[in-house]
């Protein structure tokens, strides 16, 4: 699957269906794009209305957050990160104003 570059600015999350499953894709603040499948592991709450923060997208549900190198965490008002699940990610390849993205 190929997106342009354009269509996944930093800080906007974007849903795309991969082979029949679906996922958001995601810009952080350091210009890399990153996945996660579309719906939280916590109670499926639809990623798509997510919001990113750095390089993270946190779930607007309940506030887990993906980093998408296959993990989610939650961060308590303390500050404490407790890691919550793993998830799948894309493999993701960005080149010539375009954005790759196929099954792991």
């Amino acid at each position: 699957m190929q997106l342009e570059s354009a269509a996944v600015p930093s800080g906007r999350v974007v849903p795309v269906a991969v082979d029949g499953d679906d996922f958001v894709v995601w810009r952080g603040a350091d210009g890399r794009v990153r996945t996660v499948p579309r719906w939280c592991p916590h109670l499926d709450h639809d990623l798509a209305d997510g919001y990113v923060v750095d390089t993270e997208l946190v779930c607007a549900g309940h506030g887990w957050a993906f980093d998408g190198d296959g993990h989610a965490y939650k961060r308590n008002e303390f500050g404490r990160v407790d890691p919550k699940d793993d998830v799948a990610t894309l493999n993701v390849d960005e080149h010539d104003g375009t954005v790759e993205l196929e099954r792991a």
